[in-house]
């Protein structure tokens, strides 16, 4: 199968209704999952989070990894990755086919989208801007 490693909110959308074994994991913290809302059907495991706010990669791998554990081919599981703006979660990439995961792709706008020129989220592009399924609370 081929993909693409750069979505855009709506591509991701797409790779999910043609592919339901797909999984879109949020790589936000905890408290931007909670209070800022997350894209509906997706899974959150941080790429850091609160109190010390370091990435672990081995931390990050082991928990995609323990997601996973009911499949037997998860190293090829279609995998998207999501966070505010698509910087983690293209770290959080890197780290994934780095230790042979084989399909992963993120939506480089992330949740949020792009700085506006007020230097504000959520007004260019990004999940919520363009309207995909998220939910809060």
């Amino acid at each position: 199968m081929s993909y693409k490693r750069n979505l855009l909110p709506k591509m991701a959308v797409e790779r999910m209704n043609e592919n339901p074994e797909a999984v879109l994991i949020d790589v936000r913290t905890r408290a931007e999952h909670k209070y800022v809302g997350f894209p509906d059907n997706s899974i959150l495991i941080p790429w850091f989070d609160e109190p010390d706010l370091e990435s672990d990669p081995d931390a990050f791998y082991n928990s995609v990894i323990d997601a996973l554990s009911d499949r037997s081919d998860a190293m090829d599981t279609e995998l998207i990755l999501i966070c505010r703006s698509g910087f983690r979660s293209n770290e959080a990439l890197k780290c994934l086919q780095s230790k042979g995961f084989t399909c992963v792709s993120h939506v480089a706008s992330g949740f949020e989208g792009d700085l506006d020129e007020n230097d504000h989220r959520g007004n260019l592009n990004g999940w919520r801007n363009d309207g995909m399924p998220w939910s809060q609370g």
